[in-house]
């Protein structure tokens, strides 16, 4: 079990919080210029037609420097830096709920039918 302050920690960003809600629901291993293109995507609401590379690139980098470490301290995150490739095998019980919670209420994808029925429940 881990702690609730690194727990919120986990999700103290919003770019760390979008990079968890694209892996979670990835039924595979996804590659790091997808991630960040749907980061900036959600970021931007939407609105964007084709992303600048340099806004992409930074994306990328803040990602491989900062998101993507610190993810990795409290889950189970796997970057397979040679294929590029990046893919979550685990969350504990408490971060799993509270990452359900937070993409049900911030709605990036707008369509998320799959948490809205998971939660059904409780809201």
């Amino acid at each position: 079990m881990e702690s609730l302050d690194d727990v919120f920690s986990l999700f103290s960003t919003e770019r760390r919080r979008f990079a968890l809600y694209h892996l979670k629901n990835a039924e595979r291993p996804v590659s790091i210029d997808e991630l960040a293109e749907k980061i900036y995507e959600w970021e931007e609401n939407g609105s964007c037609d084709t992303i600048p590379d340099d806004e992409l690139q930074q994306v990328i980098l803040s990602l491989e420097h900062s998101h993507l470490p610190k993810i990795g301290d409290t889950t189970h995150v796997e970057y397979d830096r040679t294929n590029e490739q990046v893919r979550i095998s685990g969350l504990s019980a408490e971060a799993d709920v509270i990452l359900s919670v937070s993409e049900a209420i911030e709605q990036p994808s707008k369509t998320n039918d799959f948490v809205v029925s998971r939660l059904g429940k409780f809201l």
